[in-house]
C-alpha cells in the first residue's frame, strides 16, 4: 500500500512551492518524532532526542517508529509510541494512526525520514501545523507536505544532517554533540555480564557482524572474516570471537565458526538490541560491515571498525571517539548507494559482484583496529605470551 501511495502522490502532484529552511522561534512543547525505518538511524536518533530532551525541560515527546527502530526509540522512556506496521497496512489501520495522532495534539513533527514522499503526505495529514524534514538534493514533491525542511548537503554527514535537522527544531543545539550510549537497563546488563561469564573464558573478546541485512553485495567476503579472526589468533592471545546477528544471519554465523579454527560463539540469541548493545559495551573490538550494529557499537564506545564499499563512510561512517572504517576500493561505480540523491540500488551492477568490498585488506582492517584501541594488544608483546592484558581496550 505504501508504495501504490508512493505512485499516486508523485505522479499527480506537483511542487507547490519550497519550505522555510531557518529555525523555528521557539522548542514546540509537544514533539512526535518520526523514523520507521534504519536501526543504524535510531542509534544517532535516540541520541539526539536525548540532548533535545536534556535541553528543553518540559518537553513532550511521542515517537513514530517502525519494527527495525521501535527498541531503539522507546528503551527506557515514557515517551508516547505509535508504530507502523508496513505488512499490515490497509486504510483502516492507515486511518487509526491518523486519529491516534491527532489526539495527542502535538505542536510539530521532526521527520528523520529521509525519502517516502507519501509518509510525509500521511504526516501533513494530522494537521499538525509544523512539520520538519528532509529533502533531497534533487526536487522532489515531498517539499510540498513540509512547512520547513533542511536540503541535503553533499559535504555533510549523516550524522551532521541529523543535527541540523534537529537544530531547527532548537537552533542552540551544538554542532559539536556526539551520539551518547543507550541506557541498556539492569536487566541488560545482568545478561550480558552472564552471557559473558558462560561465553568467554579468554580475553580479548572480538565481536564481528558478518552480515548486512538481506543485501548481501554489502558484505565483506566470510572468508576473509575469517582470515582476519586467524591473524587476531596469532597476535593477540586466544581471541573468544563474539559473532552478532539476527535469526536470518545464523547459516552465516555457523559458516564462520565451522571454518576458524580458535573460539568463536553465536550471539545472535540475544533477545533484544538492549542486551547487545550491553554485550558490545563489554567487547574489546567490534569489526562489521556497513550496519547498525557498526553505529551500536560505536555509540556504546566500542572500539568499532566499519567496513565499506557500496556506500560511502563519508555519509555513514560510524561517529565517535574510538571508531573508524576502511574504505578502499577505486572501482568507478562506487559508491552505488546515496541517499542524498534518491539511489537505492538493491542489486551489485559491477561484472565481479561486491567486487568493492573485496578489495577491502585483512591488513588494512587491523591497522584500523590499531587506529581505535588504546592498549597496543594487537601484536603487542604483553600479547604474545598467552597472558591476559588488563585493560584491553
Amino acid at each position: 500500500m505504501t508504495e501504490f501511495c508512493e505512485r499516486i502522490v508523485t505522479r499527480w502532484l506537483k511542487v507547490a512551492r519550497e519550505p522555510l529552511p531557518t529555525s523555528l522561534t521557539a522548542v514546540p512543547r509537544r514533539l512526535l518524532v518520526v523514523k520507521v525505518f534504519g536501526m543504524g538511524d535510531s542509534v544517532m536518533i535516540r541520541s539526539l532526542i536525548e540532548h533535545l530532551v536534556t535541553r528543553n525541560s518540559g518537553l513532550e515527546i511521542g515517537v513514530l517508529v517502525g519494527t527495525a527502530t521501535r527498541e531503539l526509540l522507546t528503551l527506557g522512556t515514557n515517551f508516547s509510541v505509535h508504530q507502523y506496521r508496513q505488512h499490515q497496512l490497509t486504510p483502516r489501520t492507515a486511518l487509526a494512526s491518523l486519529r491516534e495522532i491527532r489526539r495527542r495534539h502535538y505542536d510539530a513533527i521532526l521527520n528523520f525520514e529521509q525519502s517516502s514522499t507519501a509518509g510525509s503526505a500521511f504526516l501533513a495529514a494530522t494537521g499538525i501545523p509544523v512539520r520538519i524534514g528532509f529533502l533531497p538534493t534533487v526536487e522532489s514533491i515531498k517539499a510540498r507536505f513540509l512547512t520547513h525542511a533542511q536540503r541535503f548537503r553533499e559535504g555533510c554527514s549523516m550524522w551532521q544532517s541529523f543535527v541540523h535537522l534537529a537544530q531547527m527544531i532548537d537552533p542552540g543545539l551544538s554542532d559539536s554533540v556526539r551520539p551518547v550510549p543507550l541506557k541498556c537497563g539492569p536487566a541488560a546488563e545482568a545478561w550480558a555480564l552472564e552471557w559473558l561469564r558462560r561465553h568467554v573464558h579468554r580475553q580479548p573478546a572480538i565481536a564481528l557482524h558478518l552480515g548486512s541485512q538481506d543485501l548481501e553485495f554489502r558484505r565483506w567476503p566470510l572468508d576473509r572474516f575469517v582470515q582476519l579472526a586467524e591473524r587476531l589468533r596469532s597476535l593477540a592471545l586466544e581471541p573468544t570471537i563474539v559473532l552478532t546477528g539476527t535469526a536470518p544471519e545464523r547459516a552465516l554465523i555457523r559458516a564462520f565458526i565451522d571454518k576458524y579454527s580458535g573460539h568463536a560463539v553465536d550471539a545472535s540469541d540475544s533477545e533484544s538490541l538492549a542486551n547487545t548493545a550491553a554485550l558490545l559495551e563489554r567487547c574489546n573490538l567490534l569489526v562489521s560491515n556497513d550496519t547498525g550494529i557498526m553505529h551500536l557499537a560505536a555509540a556504546m564506545g566500542t572500539p568499532t571498525v566499519g567496513l565499506f564499499g557500496p556506500n560511502s563512510p563519508h555519509y555513514w561512517g560510524p561517529i565517535g571517539s574510538r571508531a573508524t572504517y576502511v574504505y578502499e576500493t577505486k572501482v568507478a561505480c562506487s559508491p552505488c548507494l546515496n541517499l542524498y540523491a534518491n539511489r537505492w540500488p538493491l542489486e551489485c551492477a559491477n561484472p565481479v559482484k561486491s567486487r568493492c568490498m573485496l578489495d577491502i585488506e585483512v591488513d588494512s582492517v587491523l591497522n584500523a583496529a590499531r587506529r581505535v584501541i588504546t592498549n597496543p594488544w594487537l601484536g603487542s608483546a604483553n600479547a604474545a605470551d598467552g597472558r591476559e592484558v588488563p585493560g584491553l581496550r
